[in-house]
This record gives structure tokens, C-alpha cells and sequence, in this order.
């Protein structure tokens, strides 16, 4: 029997009878019983007021569960007005989010009420181009927008159901991606906060996903960045996912920030011809970079390997072209990986100053990165000596930069650089005094202490420098002590082995003699190689850095220089 044959009155009394009910029971505490849902499940006529107070018991956070209960099994047993039911339901999903969302992905399931679900979610979604929220975010019956500005609340409640089905359905990300151009800068923000488990449940091989990044919209590269961070901060990036933002960096958008997802991806070429636009970014940012290509990012996820290994990385940075990158950001870059002490140990960077030092040309930074090494571990000084050594017989005083730092690097770590600063040609030991004239009495005070036939392999052009502020002050000074006669003059033995060079009587200039021309940076050094004993160099000597501490470290040794002429203090 129809319900027009009640007449107006009659429904009137059935809705009141029914509300009555539905209120008294909603008095009642314990509803395990569940008469609640049998008296709506068995009422002839859920009327509108009848639907309200299914609502409210929604709302009410002791019978949430209760009252969407009902409503999902009004839902599938009147199919008549199973949209109606299904509205509330998903109306309730901006507000009681969590049990709501559970209830509606289970619905979702099902065919024919899945497009319905899909266009509610989307309606929501459209919101979020609004410039101020809609009142019927707040609850009002018209779509009509109010003053009250976008809030992180707000926001979300456009966006709830919208990502609960985005894993169910990928090809609702480029309705996001439409809206996302749209949007204000809040929204924006608030959405890059919320995509990042949606996005890890469509995982990095979905078609759809992949198919964003190669069509990436125009005002969306944010989002398909954010999307790219989220799919690899804990896994390694796929192969196909790899290819997809390579072109789209290659042919269509060529902003650097597109690969950093995906660097340990690329080919080791790749990266290093990337390093110049990628250091220049923001700290934070070039902080990523490093922790991706170093393996030092904090997760529990299964980081990839690296295309470069930490050493080559460092030499990398020392590599970059000046014109493609200020020298500023290159050297914040090499102090991110000297940060790293547990990557950038002892082992490793000696194996860095080796290959920097056998470039040509030398890299301007390598003196500096000779300095940081010894610093962080002073154990490496024998290794530096060393590097110092083969720096000479490559005639580093060409290389300005580098030459300023050679200097430096001797300057602290005195005395055992006397050893090196010995074996400078004339013209350079006096631009090493030049710049640092507190080195030259230290340095005579160390010759005049070995004994003479030690002191006969030092080239008496060598010993014309030493002494020439000795040699010009006015004899007869008070209390002054004339040098030593020399050995040489005593001793005309001829001088054997790589010393050589420095000649019998007739090759060298005695020291009444003019000094040889100090311009002349061509002239090659002479083949003296003075090593300290080994407990001299344990004692120290005092210097800025601690001396090396024998075997405890084994390292690539450098070439070797011809044989030491082992020359120690009396």
C-alpha cells in the first residue's frame, strides 16, 4: 500500500512515532543489543528527520560505530535510496574521518556504488580552487563561499576521502594535479604534507604514476617532485622510474631538482655533470643530495648504491669547472664530506690527495683539502710530507692557489716540513721566506744542528738564502755569532747520489758570489730528500699537527722520490 493513501497527517504521526523511538533509544547506554539498527532497519519509511538522528548518533563518538553500521546496511538493503544513505556517509568522512573512511573503502568496493563514491570525492577535491572555503565545508546548504581563509583543517576535510581511494584508483592523481596548479600557496603546502602515504601505497611502478612524471603539468613540479622524494627516500629507485625523470630533465624541464629522487639511478657521469647545479641549491636541499649519494640518509629502508663512492665524490667536487660553479659552494660541498667522519676516514682520503695530487693541473682546492686531511687526522703527517715531496718535483709554485697553500701546509706543520721546505730551488725557498719570514731561523737553527756531513748535501745556493739576513747585517755587531764555517769549504769530497746535482767545487756558487736570479720558477728542484728518524718524528717537535703514529694506518703510498739522505740533529 502506498504512503499517499496516509495522507499528510498520517505520515506526519509515523515520523513522530519513529523519531520518538530512535530517541528514546539513543538514551539508552548499552546498545550491544543492537535494537537501534533493528527498529531502523525494520521501519517501513526511513524518513528525513529519522536520517538526522541516524546522523547525530554518527557524530557522537560512543556510537560511531553504531550508527554507520546502520547506514551501511540501509545502504545495501534499500538500493531505492541507497544514495541518499551512501551521501550521509560520505558527507561524514570530512569529519569523523578514520571510522567513516573504513566504512566507505569497503563500499568502494562495490560496482555500482563505486563511481558515486569517485564523484564525491572529486566534487570535495574541486573545492580546493576556491580562493576562500566553501560554507559547505562549515555545514550550509549552499555552495557559496565564505570569508573565513583556508585552514590546514579545511584543507584536509576537501581531502580525506580523496586520498583514501587513490591507492584503489591511480588515475585519480591527475585530478590532483589540476587542482594542485590552481591552488593557493597554503593549499599547496598542506597538500605536499599529506601525499606522501597515498603516493607509497601507488608504488614507483605504477603506469599512472609514471605516466604524471612524463607529462608532468606545467605549475605542478612540486607535486611530482614530492611525489618522487616519497616513492625513494626508502627504497631504490626503479629502472623505468629512473628513465621517466631522466627524459623529462633531458627534453622537457631541465631544473636539477627533478634528478635528486633518483641519483642513485643515474650513471656516475650523470651525477658528476649535475654536482655544479646541485651544490648551488639550498643547504638543506644539498644536504639530501649528499646523504642519497653517501648512504647516510636516516630510515630504515634499503638505501641504493651510490654511483659515485665517497672518495671519488670528494674529487669530483674538486673537479668542477669555476666557470659552472663559485668556489664558494664547492668548498661548502667538500665540508659536507669532511662532516662525515664515518665515510671520510683516514683510508679514504688519503687515496683522495693521491689521485688530486697526480693531476695536472693540480686542482686549486687541493692544499686546502691536504690541510682539513691532516687535521682530522694528524696520524696522516708522513703521508703529507710525502705528498709535499712529489708537489715540488711537480713544480707547484706554478699553481698560485696551491702554491699559497704548500706554503701554509709547511707553516704548521714545522718542524717536520723541514724536511721538504729544504728541497725548494733557491728562488722559491725565498718566496716561502717572503711570505713567511718566521721560517727562516727555525729552519737555519734545524741545518745548523746537523751535523757537517750532514750539512755539506745542502746546496750552498740553499745555504745563500738561509743566511742571507745573517750575511747582510753589519760585522761587528754586539753579541753576534758569526755562522759556523762551512763543512763544503773544509771538505771538497765530491758528492755522490741524487745530491749530485748540487756538484763538486767548480758547480756551485760560493757565498761571496752573487745570488742567483730569484724570478727563475722554471728551474727544477734540487734532489735533496731529508728524512727525520723515526722517534724524532714521534716526539712531535711541537708543530701544529701531531706527527703520523707509524703503522697504524696503511694507505696508497705516493711514488717515491729518489732515496732519502737520512739527515738528523747532532
Amino acid at each position: 500500500m502506498g504512503w499517499g493513501h496516509w495522507g499528510w497527517g498520517g505520515l506526519e504521526r509515523y515520523n513522530e512515532c519513529l523519531i520518538g523511538l530512535l530517541a528514546g533509544l539513543q538514551e539508552k547506554p548499552d546498545q550491544k543489543d543492537g535494537i537501534f539498527t533493528k527498529v531502523v532497519l525494520e521501519a517501513p519509511l526511513i524518513t528525513e528527520s529519522a536520517l538526522e538522528v541516524i546522523r547525530k548518533y554518527c557524530e557522537d563518538e560512543s556510537r560511531t560505530y553504531l550508527g554507520m553500521s546502520t547506514l551501511r546496511d540501509l545502504i545495501f538493503k534499500r538500493p531505492s535510496r541507497q544514495f541518499q544513505y551512501l551521501h550521509v556517509l560520505l558527507d561524514l568522512s570530512s569529519h569523523e574521518k578514520d571510522k567513516a573512511l573504513l566504512f566507505i573503502k569497503h563500499l568502494y568496493e562495490k560496482e555500482q556504488l563505486r563511481e558515486y563514491v569517485e564523484k564525491f570525492a572529486l566534487n570535495y577535491l574541486q573545492l580546493l580552487v576556491h580562493p576562500n572555503p566553501p560554507s559547505v565545508l562549515f555545514g550550509a546548504d549552499k555552495d557559496t563561499e565564505v570569508a573565513a581563509p583556508w585552514t590546514e583543517e579545511t584543507i584536509k576535510q576537501c581531502l580525506y576521502l580523496y586520498l583514501a581511494l587513490l591507492p584503489h584508483n591511480h588515475k585519480l592523481i591527475h585530478e590532483l594535479a589540476s587542482v594542485y596548479t590552481e591552488a593557493i600557496a597554503d593549499i599547496k603546502r598542506t597538500v605536499l604534507r599529506v601525499i606522501e602515504q597515498p603516493i607509497r601505497g601507488m608504488g614507483m611502478n605504477s603506469p599512472e604514476l609514471l605516466l604524471l612524471v612524463e607529462n608532468c603539468p606545467k605549475g605542478a613540479e612540486t607535486l611530482v617532485t614530492r611525489c618522487l622524494h616519497s616513492l625513494t627516500d626508502k627504497v631504490p629507485p626503479s629502472p623505468e622510474l629512473v628513465k621517466r625523470v631522466r627524459d623529462l630533465y633531458h627534453k622537457r624541464l631541465p631544473d636539477v631538482r627533478f634528478l635528486i629522487p633518483v641519483l642513485n639511478g643515474l650513471e656516475k657521469k650523470e651525477v658528476i655533470q649535475a654536482l655544479p647545479k646541485l651544490i648551488k641549491l639550498n643547504p638543506i636541499v644539498v644536504k639530501e643530495v649528499f646523504n642519497r649519494l653517501l648512504g647516510t640518509q636516516h630510515g630504515d629502508g634499503t638505501s641504493a648504491v651510490s654511483p659515485l663512492n665517497p672518495g671519488e665524490l670528494l674529487i669530483a667536487l674538486h673537479n668542477i669547472d669555476s666557470s659552472k660553479c663559485d668556489m664558494k659552494s664547492i668548498i661548502k660541498a667538500t665540508n659536507l664530506c669532511f662532516g662525515e667522519r664515518n665515510v671520510y676516514t683516514s683510508e679514504v682520503l688519503a687515496v683522495v690527495m693521491q689521485q688530486l695530487m697526480e693531476q695536472n693541473p693540480l686542482p686549486m682546492l687541493l692544499m686546502r683539502t691536504v690541510i682539513q686531511a691532516l687535521t682530522m687526522y694528524p696520524r696522516l703527517g708522513g703521508f703529507v710530507m710525502n705528498i709535499l715531496s712529489r708537489l715540488i718535483m711537480k713544480q707547484v709554485w706554478k699553481y698560485p692557489k696551491v702554491w699559497e697553500g704548500f706554503i701554509k701546509c709547511c707553516q704548521r706543520t714545522k718542524p717536520q716540513s723541514f724536511q721538504v721546505v729544504l728541497q725548494l730551488p733557491p728562488p722559491q725557498l725565498a718566496a716561502v721566506f717572503d711570505k713567511c719570514p718566521e721560517l727562516r731561523e727555525p729552519l737555519l737553527s734545524h741545518v745548523r744542528a746537523l751535523t757537517p756531513h750532514q750539512q755539506a748535501h745542502i746546496p750552498l745556493s740553499t745555504m745563500a738564502i738561509l743566511e742571507a739576513t745573517t750575511r747582510h747585517e753589519p760585522e761587528g755587531t754586539p753579541g753576534e755569532e758569526k755562522p759556523p764555517k762551512r763543512p763544503s769549504e773544509e771538505d771538497p769530497k765530491p758528492r755522490g747520489g741524487p745530491q749530485g746535482q748540487g756538484g763538486g767545487p767548480s758547480s756551485v756558487s760560493s757565498p761571496s758570489e752573487p745570488l742567483p736570479d730569484l724570478g727563475g720558477p722554471d728551474l727544477e728542484p734540487p734532489n735533496i730528500f731529508i728524512s727525520v728518524p723515526e722517534d724524532e718524528e714521534s716526539s712531535g717537535g711541537g708543530g701544529d699537527v701531531s706527527p703520523p703514529d707509524g703503522a697504524a694506518l696503511e694507505t696508497p703510498k705516493v711514488r717515491d722520490p729518489p732515496p732519502f739522505v737520512p739527515l738528523t740533529p747532532k
